[in-house]
């Protein structure tokens, strides 16, 4: 199931037809994007009630705070109480079809193991899966852990220290050798060091020092200060796509501002401030729906997100920004489903 928010009570519970009606009507409006009325649910649906009956619901369900009108039309549209009430309570469990399933997995068996083709990939499949905009984050070590070591001559005096992190960054460094050195030496050295530093932190780099001397102990000081480094920076990088998708949406037609808006915060790293605080330590979906967004600039929107990665040693984050009439069922399936194949890929990449 998805995060528990809380949702305070109306005076009484939803009774089984309020609740049948509440359902109808955000699964209508999701479908079309225009208020509903008692007859679009009369003439759609076998609910069995006279539209007499619906509208008296109608009525309660909006004075309960589950729907709002819209003009002077005598259709409603659901609020964010009523999305969320939707989403707790009257979805259901939704898992992707098998069959989509089956192409997204196809999908990523084509692409090689490097870790930006796949940040690609899930952005782009998630945001057609959704229909709406996608975020993918790379996932990121606590710190920096070494995975290769090579060492290239030049020249006499000047090399080259290539790392791989266990993240799957490439750092390349020029180096100037305390002596001349040729190939023939740096070869083995690296060899034993690529199998000696696997999957060490920089203060682990560090206590291998002791007790070395000469150029290995010059390449370890230079591998230390890489990690460093990379522990330092700013590593974290976002990918986002299906813009398009949110730009379709009559909520938003016409409406550039918005749109610059959100990207602006993609663009920014500002999503990820936003939401990274609120995220629960939880392997599930969370829903944030309009009001209940952390940033002022979401709060027209409805997001879906979760984490992805390797307990304890690697996590990122995944998810869908959409307008709060978002098809809430296909949005969580999507997200869930691409947080269990991207942690399932990252446990495959980082066992190699």
């Amino acid at each position: 199931m998805t995060d528990e928010r809380e949702i305070q009570p109306a005076e009484r519970p939803l009774t089984k037809r309020q609740r049948a009606i509440l359902r109808l009507i955000v699964q209508e409006y999701v479908a079309s994007g225009r208020a509903v009325g008692s007859k679009t649910l009369v003439e759609r649906y076998r609910v069995g009630y006279s539209p007499a009956t619906i509208r008296n619901e109608m009525a309660d369900l909006e004075a309960a705070g589950y729907l709002a009108s819209l003009h002077t039309s005598g259709g409603r549209v659901p609020t964010d109480r009523g999305y969320r009430f939707f989403v707790h309570h009257l979805m259901g469990d939704v898992e992707l079809s098998s069959t989509d399933q089956i192409m997204i997995r196809h999908q990523f068996r084509q692409v090689e193991v490097h870790l930006d083709q796949w940040m690609e990939l899930a952005a782009a499949v998630l945001a057609g899966a959704a229909g709406n905009v996608s975020v993918v984050t790379a996932p990121r070590l606590p710190t920096a852990r070494l995975r290769h070591v090579e060492l290239i001559a030049l020249q006499p005096r000047l090399g080259l220290l290539i790392l791989v992190t266990a993240e799957g960054s490439v750092r390349q460094i020029m180096v100037h050798w305390p002596e001349d050195v040729e190939q023939e030496t740096l070869s083995p050295l690296a060899d034993a060091l690529a199998q000696d530093l696997r999957g060490l932190s920089a203060d682990d780099v560090t206590a291998r020092r002791a007790g070395t001397s000469g150029l290995a102990r010059f390449v370890l000081e230079q591998v230390e200060h890489a990690l460093r480094g990379q522990d330092a920076a700013e590593r974290t990088e976002v990918r986002h796509s299906g813009l398009e998708h949110m730009l379709a949406q009559p909520e938003f037609a016409g409406a550039a501002g918005d749109a610059q808006q959100l990207l602006g915060l993609l663009r920014g790293g500002g999503f990820l401030s936003a939401m990274l605080p609120s995220l629960e330590a939880s392997p599930d979906v969370q829903v944030f729906i309009g009001d209940e967004n952390p940033a002022g600039e979401l709060r027209r929107f409805g997001v879906v997100v979760s984490t992805y990665g390797v307990d304890g040693e690697v996590a990122g984050v995944l998810g869908v920004v959409g307008p709060t009439r978002m098809a809430y069922g296909r949005s969580i399936s999507s997200v869930r489903y691409m947080a269990r194949l991207m942690s399932d890929l990252m446990a495959d990449l980082y066992s190699a």
